[in-house]
């Protein structure tokens, strides 16, 4: 992870991104091509001198230094990467050319360069790149065999350097395209199952509120006060669930939902039975789709609670906030009213689920203080220690 954030220059894009992947190829291949140079230089320093070092291999060596300097501050992706390939190109061919200088590096520019190119330029590009390179072997073949230069190896090299250019660039090509198709089919494959998830949590809010509208039309034909009451509230709680796949559909992810969202949502829905202000502060959080269902009902149940218990008369304030501090969430419902009697109250379906639900968090913990109306704090982490 550090390397390819550091080192690799990755922190600079977008995660997942295939600017990122690109980011990080187009570095290697810097690094790559500068400990080769260098560990060449250095050589070449041992063995005949500082002076043995052939000019054109300590400018491109240095013009890798900068690049990697540079990039991506300076230098956008697409000039870096015409850049490398260049300055590939350069190098086989003077260590085709010049076999006194360079003879130690020709197999290391043969092989990378078909790599280099067809990874940075893509398949069209470096078909072209290849292309080029071939012409300009050719031509050097030619250029000796008339004598115009003089060419360090026997003229039958030149041909096997062509061949194994062209079948090495083939291999590499056919290589990249099957990465390209695997990635087309991968990319609709997930398109297609974001689509079925999507379908599906449709489906599952439909079906939600078909029983909503069920258990409505029941309790029209219910007398009994305290029977209506309780069918409300199963009504509020399928509610609650339902907005998670509502946002599951609608939204840009189908594994997290976005909490702000999700709990002014509920609060919206509460606030439209109460003549309380409920006042929200949420924090731009995604979580989970079990952590975020979790949560949600535990907000409806406290708030309800609230809205029932807190106020004997008149109307006052409920706050409801969720904070991140870091790895670590807070979850907090308070009200200025009467208060309760916690040994009474924890015997009750609404404070048994409460503590339920904070329980089955991550780290879940639930502190609940009675000395200034009613305040309970859940406090739990996003993955389980």
């Amino acid at each position: 992870m550090w390397l390819d954030q550091n080192i690799l220059k990755g922190r600079f894009f977008p995660a997942k991104s295939s600017e990122r992947s690109l980011a990080k190829m187009i570095t290697l291949f810097i690094l790559v091509a500068m400990v080769a140079l260098g560990a060449d230089m250095l050589s070449h320093h041992v063995r005949d001198g500082i002076e043995s070092i052939p000019p054109m291999e300590a400018i491109v060596f240095a013009v890798f230094v900068l690049l990697y300097l540079s990039f991506p501050r300076f230098l956008t992706l697409q000039t870096v990467g015409a850049i490398v390939v260049i300055l590939y190109t350069v190098m086989f061919f003077m260590s085709l050319y010049d076999q006194e200088s360079y003879a130690s590096m020709i197999f290391f520019w043969f092989a990378m360069l078909p790599i280099t190119a067809f990874h940075i330029l893509g398949e069209k590009k470096a078909l072209v790149h290849t292309a080029i390179v071939v012409i300009l072997i050719i031509l050097m073949y030619f250029l000796s065999h008339h004598e115009v230069i003089g060419f360090p190896y026997y003229k039958g090299f030149i041909w096997q350097i062509l061949f194994g250019y062209v079948a090495l660039s083939y291999m590499v090509g056919m290589v990249q395209k099957e990465k390209i198709a695997f990635e087309k089919e991968l990319e609709k494959s997930t398109k297609n199952n974001k689509m079925l998830f999507r379908e599906i949590h449709h489906r599952t809010k439909n079906n939600m509120q078909v029983m909503m509208g069920l258990l409505e039309t029941q309790s029209f034909k219910i007398e009994d006060p305290k029977c209506q009451k309780m069918l409300h509230s199963h009504i509020d709680r399928i509610k609650a669930m339902s907005y998670v796949h509502e946002n599951l559909y609608t939204g840009t992810s189908i594994d997290s939902v976005d909490m702000h969202k999700y709990l002014n949502e509920i609060l919206d829905n509460l606030q439209k039975i109460t003549q309380h202000v409920i006042v929200a502060d949420i924090d731009y959080i995604r979580l989970d789709i079990k952590q975020s269902m979790s949560i949600g009902l535990l907000v409806n149940e406290a708030v309800s609670n609230a809205i029932e218990h807190a106020y004997s008369v008149g109307s006052g304030n409920i706050d409801v906030s969720l904070k991140h501090h870091g790895k670590e969430y807070e979850l907090t419902i308070k009200d200025y009213g009467l208060g309760f009697d916690t040994q009474r109250e924890f015997q009750s379906l609404g404070m048994t689920l409460i503590q339920d639900l904070s329980a089955s968090l991550p780290n879940g913990k639930i502190d609940i203080d009675t000395t200034n109306g009613t305040q309970i704090t859940i406090c739990f982490s996003k993955e389980r220690r």
